[in-house]
């Protein structure tokens, strides 16, 4: 990891394109906005491109979110700093691709991006059943969730085991990083990520085994006592969150599975505000690429809002919090 100082240049970068983000102020005129149509002008009016007359906005999206990456690798000698932000993406594309060799499908369609590793070499791999070839941290997991799925047939399990693996690299990934924030944020990811599946698991009826693969160790939230709770039912469940530093969760759950998705994204969000008073250091450009996430998923939820006719209200219930 370099020296806080070295990355000047690219925190400098990175202030200059956070003046294009997109403030309160911004969104509450695209919900203001009478229709999609309008909602799309305004966007362009902001800096967005040429997009009005766009109808498939979710590839747009896609697109737009790409270009925040492609600045980071410009700007940042040595971008597999910045690796647990988009090792889930890699994980996604093995889980894609482990399914469709069984399936007999092609996996194009369901490939994400940025990654990590080279999509193509991972996909050539899981199909050629050649899994000593793939990176290091996807070895074993590709081997269980590949045994599940041919012996079994057991798509929710392999996705579970894999899941779980996926957390486990963005918690190591964070320890690893030097960075306070880079660590609180990879508990945060793997702490929702946990209660997420904590709910559907006891939603469900899961047994204990399933529940065990399928959540992670965390230092905020107990492994063994989260299984627990969970496989006694959701009050337990509840019970125990309120009983925790999460206990908001909670409260946002009763509301609504809106609220408490939002819940979760705000506290990411909450986690990253001090960087915008750092001046140097990788924190800055995390914060970036999850600002501008939060950005694309606020303005995925307007436009599907307005395609919906959903009314102004409800939309303000979605939206998240954003960083400028």
């Amino acid at each position: 990891m370099m020296h806080e100082t070295e990355y000047a240049y690219a925190v400098a970068r990175v202030r200059a394109n956070e003046l294009t983000l997109l403030s309160a102020a911004d969104i509450e005129q695209l919900i203001a906005a009478e229709n999609y149509n309008q909602v799309m002008r305004r966007l362009a009016d902001s800096g967005w491109g040429d997009i009005e007359g766009v109808t498939d906005y979710s590839k747009y999206l896609e697109q737009y979110r790409a270009k925040s990456w492609e600045l980071l690798e410009e700007i940042i000698g040595d971008v597999h700093e910045l690796d647990m932000l988009v090792i889930r993406n890699d994980m996604q594309n093995l889980k894609a691709a482990l399914k469709c060799i069984i399936s007999k499908h092609d996996p194009k369609t369901l490939l994400v991006s940025p990654t990590v590793y080279d999509t193509e070499a991972i996909v050539k791999s899981v199909e050629e059943r050649m899994f000593e070839s793939l990176p290091e941290c996807m070895r074993d997991v590709a081997y269980e969730a590949y045994d599940i799925l041919a012996r079994t047939g057991n798509g929710q399990l392999a996705d579970a085991v894999l899941d779980t693996r996926t957390l486990e690299l963005i918690k190591k990934l964070g320890d690893e990083s030097g960075s306070e924030m880079l660590a609180q944020l990879a508990e945060y990811m793997c702490v929702t990520a946990n209660i997420k599946t904590a709910l559907r698991c006891s939603n469900t009826g899961k047994n204990k085994e399933f529940i065990q693969n399928s959540v992670c160790e965390c230092k905020t939230l107990n492994k063994h006592s989260l299984v627990v709770a969970s496989l006694e039912g959701r009050a337990a469940l509840m019970d125990y969150l309120s009983k925790t530093k999460y206990s908001d969760a909670v409260d946002m759950l009763d509301i609504s599975t809106s609220a408490f998705e939002k819940w979760c994204d705000d506290l990411i969000m909450q986690c990253i505000m001090p960087a915008k008073y750092k001046p140097f250091g990788l924190e800055p450009l995390v914060a970036y690429y999850l600002a501008k996430d939060a950005e694309i998923k606020t303005v995925r939820i307007v436009l599907s809002a307005k395609l919906n006719h959903l009314p102004a209200e409800i939309i303000r219930e979605r939206v998240r919090t954003l960083y400028v």
